[in-house]
C-alpha cells in the first residue's frame, strides 16, 4: 500500500492482480504521451486531476512499479479454476478442429479486442485428469465464447499471447533459412557470388528474429 494525499493506493503487483477487462481498457486508451496517465489510472484508481496534485516523488515510485508489472513475460497456464470451475488448455494443438482454427485465426487478429473469445477457445472444462494429463470439453462457438473470462487476470491472456508470438517467430526463422537454403541450391555457380547481398540481408532478418525470440524468453 502507498498512502498519496491521504488517499490509500493498492498497487498490483504483479499481472495476476489485474483484471483482463482492466487490461484491455488500458491497451485501448493508452498511448506514448498518456500511457503513465492511463496506467496509474486504471491500475490504482488514480484520477488524471489527482495525479497533478501528487508529489513528482510519488508518482515516479508508483510508475516504475507499474512498469515493472506490466512488463512482465507470463509463461503460459496450462490449467486453472475460474468459479468453481477447471479450465484446461488446449491439450493438442496439432489436432485443433478446423472450427477451431478459423474462429482463434480470426479472433487473434484483434487479440485484446477478442481476449475473452480467444481464451473462450484454447481454455474449455475439464472433463478427465490423469498422469498430469487432461482433457477439455468439445468445441461449441455458442457455448466457449469466453464471457466468463472478463475477470480474469491478466497474466492468463498475456501468456497464451507470448505463446503464440514465440511459435509465430520460430515459424519465421524456419521459413527463412529454408528459403535461404533452397535461394543458394538452385542458384548457378556463376550467379552464387553476385547474391551475397541478397543472402545476407536475409540473414540478417533471421538474426533479428532470433534476437527477439530470446528476449520473449526471457
Amino acid at each position: 500500500m502507498v498512502d498519496t494525499q491521504s488517499v490509500s493506493i493498492v498497487v498490483p503487483e504483479s499481472l495476476a492482480d489485474i483484471q483482463l477487462a482492466t487490461y484491455k481498457k488500458f491497451i485501448a486508451l493508452a498511448n506514448e504521451e498518456n500511457g503513465d496517465e492511463q496506467a496509474l489510472y486504471h491500475f490504482c484508481g488514480i484520477t488524471p486531476a489527482q495525479q497533478e496534485g501528487m508529489k513528482k516523488k510519488d508518482k515516479d515510485e508508483l510508475t516504475t512499479q507499474l512498469g515493472a508489472v506490466l512488463n512482465e513475460k507470463p509463461a503460459l497456464i496450462q490449467m486453472f479454476k475460474h468459479k468453481g470451475v477447471d479450465y484446461g488448455f488446449h491439450p493438442k494443438l496439432e489436432d485443433i478442429t478446423l472450427g477451431e482454427y478459423i474462429d482463434l485465426e480470426e479472433y487473434l487478429k484483434e487479440p485484446y479486442k477478442n481476449a475473452e473469445k480467444v481464451l473462450g477457445v484454447l481454455y474449455r472444462p475439464v472433463i478427465k485428469k490423469a498422469l498430469g494429463r487432461h482433457l477439455i470439453e468439445a468445441y461449441d462457438p455458442d457455448k466457449h465464447t469466453g464471457s466468463q473470462f472478463a475477470d480474469l487476470g491478466a497474466h492468463i491472456f498475456l501468456g497464451c499471447l507470448l505463446f503464440f508470438c514465440r511459435i509465430e517467430i520460430k515459424l519465421q526463422i524456419a521459413t527463412l533459412q529454408s528459403l535461404g537454403k533452397e535461394q543458394l541450391k538452385n542458384q548457378p555457380l556463376t550467379t552464387k557470388a553476385s547474391s551475397a547481398e541478397s543472402g545476407a540481408g536475409m540473414e540478417q532478418s533471421i538474426k533479428l528474429l532470433e534476437v527477439i525470440y530470446k528476449d520473449l524468453m526471457k
